[in-house]
């Protein structure tokens, strides 16, 4: 059987139909079967894909009007 990774959705509590536990916040695997479809067309969970490699957020700082200046200045 087919599966996905799903997660729920920001500010959303979803149970599974099966263990009637709640769907872990950080996501689980579950089969691509019509409850968990019905779900992802609701906007209650998200799919994810768990390989992907979190985007990098550090990095150069955002220009300032003061650094616009000085570059200003330089040219």
């Amino acid at each position: 059987m087919k599966t996905f990774f799903i997660k729920p959705a920001p500010g959303r509590m979803v149970r599974d139909p099966d263990t009637l536990e709640f769907l872990k916040p950080d996501g689980e695997e579950k089969p691509f079967t019509p409850y968990w479809c019905r779900r992802l067309d609701d906007g209650d969970v998200i799919e994810f894909d768990p390989n992907a490699t979190p985007a990098v957020t550090a990095g150069k700082a955002k220009a300032t009007d003061a650094n616009a200046d000085a570059v200003e200045k330089k040219a």
